[in-house]
């Protein structure tokens, strides 16, 4: 019996440590949900759009240049936080599911391109700021194009984040069954606005489903999240592992001398 005992403490402690490991996780999608949500809403009401004028572009290399720093201090933070949860959230899933490790490789790989291409974007930024008094409007006009030519095709891998992140949790029983057509449609549109790639660079209303597809990013990552941090249901081989070897369905009998 004091094997059994042993045995059991042991399992107790890798129980344990499989839900702080849960709760890491989901810890870890929330900060970077609530990250972007704030970068967004912060960037919707100062401006600019991507048609925006000289005169608007200049009013955040000026007046409003203390929001291009936060918005380098919150991408550190949150890439962090990204990175973290997409390279060992297939791991979760996929002792889970097994079906779930491929989706997973995918979403982890392309939040690789999100993060470099944002990561270029705030460099874009940086520079602007940086050397605002040297800019005459041509090159103002040339780098802000540039930035939105970076935004625009960080959609197609903020969209391929999505569908692979989403059906992976989706196979994990992570998050209910309804949201794999809703990340799927939400990776298209994604997808579909950033592939007329000019036209959204400029401006164009295209950019409308790509917001519409981030805004199902945002569902999943919140989702996501809260079920990691409230613990996901036990699957039954995770019930059963649980459990000292005597208790185990098909287990056989334990014998004392």
């Amino acid at each position: 019996m004091n094997v059994i005992s042993s045995q059991w403490r042991l399992q107790m402690v890798t129980v344990r440590e499989g839900r702080r490991e849960t709760a890491m996780l989901g810890g870890a999608a929330l900060c970077f949900f609530g990250l972007v949500l704030f970068q967004n809403v912060l960037r919707g009401i100062l401006g600019p759009t991507a048609a925006a004028s000289t005169s608007d572009i200049s009013t955040l290399l000026h007046e409003h240049a203390w929001s291009v720093h936060l918005m380098v201090i919150t991408y550190l933070v949150g890439m962090l936080a990204l990175l973290w949860f997409s390279a060992n959230i297939g791991d979760w899933c996929a002792r889970r599911n097994p079906a779930a490790a491929s989706w997973a490789r995918l979403g982890a790989a392309s939040t690789i391109v999100v993060a470099v291409l944002f990561g270029i974007i705030n460099v874009v930024q940086v520079t602007m700021v940086a050397a605002r008094d040297g800019l005459d409007s041509a090159l103002i006009d040339l780098l802000w194009t540039f930035h939105n030519a970076m935004f625009t095709l960080n959609m197609a891998g903020v969209g391929l984040a999505l569908l692979g992140l989403g059906r992976a949790a989706v196979l994990a029983d992570l998050v209910p069954r309804w949201l794999s057509p809703v990340t799927a449609l939400g990776a298209v549109l994604l997808v579909v606005a950033a592939g007329p790639a000019v036209a959204v660079t400029n401006g164009s209303p295209w950019i409308n489903l790509g917001y519409a597809g981030f805004a199902v990013w945002l569902l999943f990552l919140a989702m996501t999240g809260v079920a990691l941090l409230r613990g996901p249901r036990a699957t039954t081989s995770e019930a059963t592992a649980s459990l000292p070897e005597f208790q185990r369905i098909g287990s056989p009998a334990v014998t004392q001398d």
